[in-house]
Protein backbone atom coordinates (compact mmCIF):
# COMPACT_ATOMS: atom_id res chain seq x y z
CA UNK A 1 0.00 0.00 0.00
CA UNK A 2 2.46 2.63 1.03
CA UNK A 3 4.55 2.01 -2.29
CA UNK A 4 1.87 2.63 -4.16
CA UNK A 5 1.17 6.12 -2.74
CA UNK A 6 4.74 6.89 -2.62
CA UNK A 7 4.87 5.94 -6.82
CA UNK A 8 1.65 7.68 -7.13
CA UNK A 9 2.76 10.80 -5.51
CA UNK A 10 6.16 11.00 -7.52
CA UNK A 11 4.32 10.23 -10.90
CA UNK A 12 2.03 13.58 -10.20
CA UNK A 13 4.74 15.47 -9.15
CA UNK A 14 7.30 14.53 -11.77
CA UNK A 15 5.10 13.12 -14.60
CA UNK A 16 5.94 10.11 -16.59
CA UNK A 17 8.41 9.81 -19.07
CA UNK A 18 8.43 7.53 -21.77
CA UNK A 19 11.69 5.28 -22.61
CA UNK A 20 12.90 7.63 -25.62
CA UNK A 21 11.66 10.84 -25.54
CA UNK A 22 12.94 13.36 -27.94
CA UNK A 23 14.47 16.78 -26.53
CA UNK A 24 15.97 19.55 -27.99
CA UNK A 25 19.62 20.82 -27.39
CA UNK A 26 20.54 24.37 -27.04
CA UNK A 27 23.71 24.42 -28.60
CA UNK A 28 26.23 27.88 -28.19
CA UNK A 29 28.49 27.95 -31.20
CA UNK A 30 31.37 29.75 -30.11
CA UNK A 31 29.82 33.28 -30.84
CA UNK A 32 29.99 32.64 -34.26
CA UNK A 33 25.90 32.13 -34.28
CA UNK A 34 23.04 32.43 -32.22
CA UNK A 35 22.48 29.32 -30.15
CA UNK A 36 21.42 26.78 -32.60
CA UNK A 37 18.55 24.25 -31.12
CA UNK A 38 18.80 20.31 -32.17
CA UNK A 39 16.24 17.22 -31.90
CA UNK A 40 18.37 14.78 -29.79
CA UNK A 41 16.99 11.93 -31.51
CA UNK A 42 16.85 12.70 -35.02
CA UNK A 43 19.65 15.24 -34.75
CA UNK A 44 18.05 17.55 -37.16
CA UNK A 45 18.77 21.61 -36.69
CA UNK A 46 15.54 22.80 -35.71
CA UNK A 47 17.24 26.23 -35.96
CA UNK A 48 18.45 28.96 -34.19
CA UNK A 49 17.50 31.26 -31.47
CA UNK A 50 17.86 34.65 -30.02
CA UNK A 51 20.87 37.17 -30.48
CA UNK A 52 23.87 36.27 -32.77
CA UNK A 53 27.16 35.70 -30.96
CA UNK A 54 26.55 33.73 -28.54
CA UNK A 55 27.42 31.18 -26.59
CA UNK A 56 25.82 29.65 -23.48
CA UNK A 57 21.95 29.45 -22.87
CA UNK A 58 19.47 28.74 -19.93
CA UNK A 59 15.82 28.09 -19.61
CA UNK A 60 13.81 29.00 -16.60
CA UNK A 61 10.64 26.69 -17.08
CA UNK A 62 8.32 29.24 -17.64
CA UNK A 63 8.25 29.90 -21.03
CA UNK A 64 11.66 32.19 -21.26
CA UNK A 65 15.22 31.33 -22.43
CA UNK A 66 18.36 33.52 -21.38
CA UNK A 67 21.23 33.52 -24.11
CA UNK A 68 24.44 35.53 -23.58
CA UNK A 69 26.95 37.03 -25.99
CA UNK A 70 29.70 37.15 -24.10
CA UNK A 71 32.66 39.57 -24.05
CA UNK A 72 35.32 40.09 -21.25
CA UNK A 73 33.69 41.81 -18.55
CA UNK A 74 30.72 42.98 -20.41
CA UNK A 75 28.79 39.59 -21.18
CA UNK A 76 25.15 40.95 -22.64
CA UNK A 77 22.69 38.58 -21.44
CA UNK A 78 19.07 38.60 -22.86
CA UNK A 79 15.45 36.98 -21.73
CA UNK A 80 13.23 36.34 -24.67
CA UNK A 81 9.60 34.66 -24.69
CA UNK A 82 9.10 31.73 -26.61
CA UNK A 83 8.16 34.26 -30.04
CA UNK A 84 12.44 35.18 -29.74
CA UNK A 85 11.13 38.48 -27.96
CA UNK A 86 13.46 39.90 -25.80
CA UNK A 87 11.62 40.62 -22.28
CA UNK A 88 14.80 41.77 -20.25
CA UNK A 89 18.52 42.52 -20.98
CA UNK A 90 21.34 43.43 -18.74
CA UNK A 91 24.98 42.92 -18.49
CA UNK A 92 26.79 40.26 -16.45
CA UNK A 93 30.30 41.96 -15.47
CA UNK A 94 31.79 38.97 -13.71
CA UNK A 95 35.17 40.62 -12.99
CA UNK A 96 35.93 41.01 -16.17
CA UNK A 97 35.87 37.38 -17.33
CA UNK A 98 34.21 35.68 -20.39
CA UNK A 99 30.33 33.62 -20.34
CA UNK A 100 30.78 30.19 -21.84
CA UNK A 101 28.11 28.33 -20.55
CA UNK A 102 24.81 28.98 -18.46
CA UNK A 103 22.54 27.23 -16.57
CA UNK A 104 19.22 28.51 -14.83
CA UNK A 105 19.55 28.52 -11.23
CA UNK A 106 15.73 28.94 -9.75
CA UNK A 107 14.37 32.08 -8.79
CA UNK A 108 15.32 34.35 -11.49
CA UNK A 109 19.46 33.21 -10.77
CA UNK A 110 21.64 31.86 -13.15
CA UNK A 111 25.23 29.68 -13.16
CA UNK A 112 27.75 30.76 -15.42
CA UNK A 113 30.84 29.70 -16.59
CA UNK A 114 33.99 31.42 -17.95
CA UNK A 115 36.78 30.81 -20.19
CA UNK A 116 38.70 31.85 -17.09
CA UNK A 117 37.13 28.78 -15.24
CA UNK A 118 35.51 30.40 -12.76
CA UNK A 119 31.58 29.92 -11.73
CA UNK A 120 29.57 32.60 -11.16
CA UNK A 121 26.05 32.53 -9.44
CA UNK A 122 24.27 35.96 -10.39
CA UNK A 123 20.83 37.26 -10.12
CA UNK A 124 18.99 39.38 -12.64
CA UNK A 125 20.30 42.19 -12.61
CA UNK A 126 24.22 40.21 -13.05
CA UNK A 127 24.65 41.14 -9.51
CA UNK A 128 27.26 38.20 -8.62
CA UNK A 129 25.98 35.92 -5.33
CA UNK A 130 28.56 33.39 -5.30
CA UNK A 131 31.27 31.98 -7.33
CA UNK A 132 34.09 29.35 -7.05
CA UNK A 133 36.97 28.49 -9.75
CA UNK A 134 36.90 24.86 -11.07
CA UNK A 135 40.84 25.12 -12.10
CA UNK A 136 40.05 24.59 -15.97
CA UNK A 137 39.08 26.54 -19.01
CA UNK A 138 36.27 27.31 -20.99
CA UNK A 139 34.38 25.07 -18.44
CA UNK A 140 30.32 24.45 -18.87
CA UNK A 141 27.95 24.24 -16.36
CA UNK A 142 24.73 22.51 -15.60
CA UNK A 143 22.45 21.55 -12.96
CA UNK A 144 20.16 18.51 -11.98
CA UNK A 145 18.23 20.99 -9.05
CA UNK A 146 20.48 19.47 -6.31
CA UNK A 147 24.24 20.00 -7.51
CA UNK A 148 25.99 21.31 -10.01
CA UNK A 149 27.98 19.63 -12.77
CA UNK A 150 31.18 20.65 -14.35
CA UNK A 151 33.17 20.23 -17.44
CA UNK A 152 37.29 20.72 -17.63
CA UNK A 153 37.08 22.69 -20.92
CA UNK A 154 38.96 22.02 -24.53
CA UNK A 155 41.91 21.88 -23.39
CA UNK A 156 41.13 19.54 -19.63
CA UNK A 157 40.43 15.76 -19.63
CA UNK A 158 37.90 13.44 -19.80
CA UNK A 159 35.99 13.63 -16.55
CA UNK A 160 33.06 15.55 -15.30
CA UNK A 161 32.67 16.81 -11.47
CA UNK A 162 29.79 16.77 -9.33
CA UNK A 163 29.71 19.92 -6.86
CA UNK A 164 27.69 21.35 -4.05
CA UNK A 165 26.19 25.46 -4.85
CA UNK A 166 29.35 26.12 -2.99
CA UNK A 167 32.11 24.30 -5.40
CA UNK A 168 33.06 21.62 -3.28
CA UNK A 169 33.50 18.69 -5.22
CA UNK A 170 31.07 15.40 -4.41
CA UNK A 171 32.61 12.97 -6.62
CA UNK A 172 34.59 12.63 -10.28
CA UNK A 173 33.09 10.67 -13.01
CA UNK A 174 35.07 10.08 -15.99
CA UNK A 175 33.80 10.13 -19.45
CA UNK A 176 37.06 8.89 -21.68
CA UNK A 177 36.57 11.61 -23.98
CA UNK A 178 39.11 14.97 -23.26
CA UNK A 179 38.12 18.85 -24.31
CA UNK A 180 34.43 18.74 -23.07
CA UNK A 181 33.44 22.07 -22.38
CA UNK A 182 29.61 23.09 -22.66
CA UNK A 183 27.40 20.51 -20.67
CA UNK A 184 23.87 19.90 -20.57
CA UNK A 185 21.59 18.20 -17.80
CA UNK A 186 18.57 16.09 -19.29
CA UNK A 187 16.24 15.52 -16.62
CA UNK A 188 13.86 13.22 -18.62
CA UNK A 189 16.46 10.53 -18.48
CA UNK A 190 19.04 11.69 -16.27
CA UNK A 191 21.68 12.12 -18.61
CA UNK A 192 24.39 14.74 -19.74
CA UNK A 193 24.51 15.93 -23.37
CA UNK A 194 28.37 17.53 -23.50
CA UNK A 195 29.87 19.66 -26.10
CA UNK A 196 33.44 19.02 -27.83
CA UNK A 197 35.71 21.15 -30.47
CA UNK A 198 34.97 19.93 -34.61
CA UNK A 199 31.01 20.25 -33.63
CA UNK A 200 31.10 17.03 -31.81
CA UNK A 201 27.88 16.64 -29.24
CA UNK A 202 28.50 13.12 -26.98
CA UNK A 203 25.73 11.68 -24.70
CA UNK A 204 26.72 9.90 -21.24
CA UNK A 205 24.99 8.59 -18.27
CA UNK A 206 25.51 9.58 -15.17
CA UNK A 207 28.43 6.84 -14.96
CA UNK A 208 30.32 8.76 -17.65
CA UNK A 209 29.03 5.79 -19.92
CA UNK A 210 28.76 6.53 -23.80
CA UNK A 211 25.12 6.84 -24.97
CA UNK A 212 25.56 8.28 -28.36
CA UNK A 213 26.48 11.66 -30.48
CA UNK A 214 26.62 13.05 -33.15
CA UNK A 215 28.58 16.05 -35.27
CA UNK A 216 26.37 19.52 -35.60
CA UNK A 217 26.20 21.23 -38.95
CA UNK A 218 28.51 23.57 -36.80
CA UNK A 219 31.09 21.08 -37.41
CA UNK A 220 34.17 24.01 -37.52
CA UNK A 221 32.79 25.69 -34.34
CA UNK A 222 33.77 24.77 -30.14
CA UNK A 223 30.69 23.50 -28.38
CA UNK A 224 31.02 25.62 -25.34
CA UNK A 225 27.25 26.41 -24.85
CA UNK A 226 24.67 23.40 -23.71
CA UNK A 227 21.06 23.42 -22.51
CA UNK A 228 18.57 20.31 -22.75
CA UNK A 229 15.08 20.97 -22.92
CA UNK A 230 12.25 22.26 -24.20
CA UNK A 231 10.81 26.35 -23.56
CA UNK A 232 7.71 25.53 -21.63
CA UNK A 233 9.01 23.05 -19.19
CA UNK A 234 12.10 23.49 -16.91
CA UNK A 235 15.11 21.95 -17.34
CA UNK A 236 15.03 20.74 -13.77
CA UNK A 237 12.62 20.80 -11.34
CA UNK A 238 14.22 23.67 -8.79
CA UNK A 239 15.22 22.89 -5.58
CA UNK A 240 12.46 24.61 -3.60
CA UNK A 241 10.86 21.31 -5.48
CA UNK A 242 12.68 18.88 -4.26
CA UNK A 243 12.48 19.55 -1.04
CA UNK A 244 8.85 20.33 -0.97
CA UNK A 245 8.12 16.63 -2.93
CA UNK A 246 11.00 14.74 0.31
CA UNK A 247 9.02 16.43 2.84
CA UNK A 248 5.54 15.21 1.29
CA UNK A 249 6.76 11.84 0.79
CA UNK A 250 8.02 11.68 4.28
CA UNK A 251 4.83 12.63 5.64
CA UNK A 252 2.19 10.61 3.74
CA UNK A 253 5.09 7.21 4.36
CA UNK A 254 4.33 8.36 8.23
CA UNK A 255 0.54 8.38 8.17
CA UNK A 256 0.32 5.37 6.10
CA UNK A 257 2.65 3.41 8.62
CA UNK A 258 0.84 5.02 11.87
CA UNK A 259 -2.48 3.07 10.59
CA UNK A 260 -0.98 -0.25 10.20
Amino acid sequence: MLSRIVLGLVTMALGTVSAVEATTLWVGNDTASPVERFDSVTQASLGFFGQTGATGSALDGAGHVYTVAPSFGNNVIQKYDAAQNVVASFIAAINGQWIEDMTYGGGGTLWVSTFEGDVFHIDGAGNVLSSFTTGGSFVGVATDGAFLYTTTGFNGDNTITKRLFDGSVVSVVTTGFGGGSGIGYDASDNTFWVGYLGGQLRHFDVAGNLLGGFITSTANNALDGLEVGEISEAAVPEPTVLTLLGVSLLGLAGAAWSRR
